[in-house]
């Protein structure tokens, strides 16, 4: 409010909030439903052996020991840059928010790395559902509503799934 020779005058504020966005991106899996949820729960050391031109490096952060993915466990992963005229990878730190045995359903969340200059946050859940389906479930707030959508990301995880399907199959 501003006063203007002894009136008060009202000046409207414009707030701009700017909710979460999800995407989702699913792919068919041929193997084993338990055998591509398990990997991805107690084998995420595997990816860069499995996966290399997408996933360079993973490990274990903050004093974790275990590569078990359960609440609260954290890791470093650098994957292949979203910079196209870079043949880099980017490092990001994450922490397991959710695990459902269940629902074969884990749920990471974004706790350092470039996208967080994008985003307020960012979230992945990976579900692989009883339809031979992995799904991955990017939800993020944007910093910024011209900040581009994460769709590079999206497509990382078709990769991903495909080859981790491949290999599944083939061991």
């Amino acid at each position: 409010m501003d006063y203007v020779r002894g009136k008060v005058i009202e000046t409207p504020v414009q707030v701009l909030c700017i909710g979460p966005t999800r995407k989702v991106v699913e792919t068919p899996i041929q193997c084993s439903t338990e055998a591509f949820y398990k990997f991805f729960k107690k084998q995420a050391k595997l990816l860069p052996s499995v996966c290399g031109a997408v996933v360079h490096t993973i490990g274990l952060a903050d004093g974790n020991r275990s590569w078990v993915n359960t609440v609260g466990s954290r890791k470093v992963i650098e994957i292949l840059s979203a910079d196209s005229t870079s043949d880099t990878a980017e490092k990001f730190k994450y922490v397991v928010e959710a695990v459902d045995d269940r629902s074969r359903k884990i749920t990471y969340k974004l706790l350092e790395g470039s996208l967080l200059q994008l985003y307020d946050s960012f979230t992945v859940t990976l579900q692989v559902t009883t339809g031979n389906t992995a799904k991955w479930t990017v939800e993020y707030v944007k910093k910024n509503p011209s900040n581009e959508d994460p769709d590079f990301y999206l497509d990382l995880f078709r990769t991903i799934n495909a080859t981790v399907d491949i290999y599944l199959r083939s061991n």
